[in-house]
């Protein structure tokens, strides 16, 4: 008995098109069917001038992240010669007119020649020599020397220019002189949960003085307006350890809260020691002046000079001492402020004691110089002389201060207190060795 097998039939030219339908073979950019279809390495493709669009689309910046997924892609993306071989067998006609229609456009082709350009320049390079020439040692020296001076001088200017307050340097600034930026650093560091309250302290105006009176009933009150009493109870908690802290502050911490201040005491106190001292007690007694004179002159019972409490009043006995050393030796009370700072600044301490005496001895000579020749008459006006001097010199400096970057002012301050003490030995062997000549002429 014959057993017929069925015969499958031939499926027709559009009954073969219709088993693969349009859908599979679109762009998921244009939603149309792909023309020369890009494979990216994520494994989408897209026709070839959607993708260049997409790459173009944030120029002058290009994107190099699928449009799909988002994944970036490496290397070029080249056309996927199977799928598009594919594609045109499939759906000939639409291929053409969608081609047609491409090479019409001016602007698909601009983005398509940059787009190939892009790839052109991304081509691998020769293989570089099997025996590279030897390292010149003073050639990559110099590279690094310059490399890192070039690194140093962009840290300087983005410190110059930066107004971003640190909340480390924050701690170690007298609680007093808290401005309200401040208040708000502070309170944002406290956690999360003060995000909600931090905007209140700002639009108040609460600064370290309003910050350090405020209570329970403050808070819970407008405007503050604080209900939880946990984060009330916690910002007390942490005004109490601000009441209770002591701050003292060294060289380098004095100079990046105020180094305008620092530059102004290092060059004035150096020319003019006792006019620059009764500045200070007129126009900045609380801030400078009297944590200047704790240390200096420190009084029998207290054991930190330096606190971020308000000071009291010297006693008599500070005052005596101090007025002694202010009309003798007062280079001598910057000497002492340096034996308080030894044990922070062991050799710069040292260096500012050698050169509060050097100076100390170009002053007795010139006061015994006056004295002998009878001229201390003319020393107010010798005095006034040399500060007009001074400030027709430094005139254009305070009026640029704004700009002056960081580095130049860093600069100015290691010479002031570093390489100015070599000048004024060679200064004092010359004003020696000139009256030692003076007097066997004599």
């Amino acid at each position: 008995m014959d057993v017929q097998i069925p015969v499958e039939p031939e499926l027709s030219e559009s009954e073969e098109g219709t088993a693969l339908s349009e859908s599979e073979f679109t762009c998921h950019c244009c939603y149309q069917v792909l023309v020369d279809p890009t494979t990216l390495t994520c494994g989408h493709s897209f026709c070839r001038h959607c993708l260049a669009n997409w790459w173009a689309s944030a120029l002058p910046r290009v994107r190099r992240d699928c449009p799909e997924c988002r994944a970036v892609w490496t290397g070029f993306p080249r056309v996927n010669i199977l799928l598009r071989d594919a594609v045109e067998k499939l759906f000939p006609a639409e291929v053409r007119r969608r081609k047609q229609a491409i090479l019409s456009d001016p602007g698909f082709c601009r983005v398509l020649q940059m787009f190939q350009q892009h790839g052109n320049t991304q081509a691998p390079h020769a293989a570089p020599p099997q025996n590279p020439p030897p390292i010149n040692i003073r050639e990559f020296y110099s590279g690094v020397v310059t490399a890192l001076t070039f690194m140093t001088v962009v840290v300087l200017l983005y410190r110059a220019f930066s107004t971003d307050s640190s909340h480390e340097v924050l701690l170690s600034k007298p609680f007093s002189r808290w401005s309200a930026d401040d208040v708000t650093l502070w309170v944002e560091h406290l956690g999360i949960w003060t995000n909600q309250y931090k905007e209140t302290f700002r639009r108040e105006q609460i600064n370290g003085r309003l910050l350090f009176a405020l209570s329970d009933e403050d808070l819970s009150a407008a405007p503050f307006s604080i209900r939880n009493e946990s984060h009330r109870q916690i910002i007390l908690e942490e005004l109490h350890r601000l009441r209770q802290r002591r701050v003292s502050l060294n060289l380098w911490q004095y100079k990046d809260l105020y180094l305008g201040k620092t530059l102004f005491l290092l060059l004035s106190l150096r020319r003019f020691p006792r006019l620059t001292m009764l500045c200070l007690f007129l126009f900045d007694y609380d801030d400078t002046f009297l944590p200047f004179i704790h240390t200096s002159c420190p009084a029998p019972s207290s054991q930190d000079s330096l606190l971020d409490t308000p000071l009291d009043w010297p006693g008599w006995h500070q005052w005596a001492e101090f007025l002694l050393m202010y009309f003798l030796l007062p280079y001598q009370l910057l000497s002492a402020v340096a034996w308080h700072w030894m044990s922070v600044h062991y050799w710069t301490a040292r260096v500012v004691m050698l050169h509060t005496v050097l100076l100390s001895t170009l002053d007795v000579h010139y006061f015994w110089t006056l004295l002998k020749r009878g001229q201390m008459r003319t020393l107010p006006r010798r005095v006034w002389q040399e500060v007009f001097r001074v400030m027709m010199e430094e005139a254009l400096f305070v009026l640029m201060w704004s700009l002056i970057p960081l580095f130049f002012c860093n600069c100015l301050f290691y010479y002031n207190l570093y390489i100015c003490p070599f000048n004024t030995a060679a200064l004092v062997k010359r004003t020696l060795l000139q009256t030692h000549t003076q007097q066997r002429r004599i």
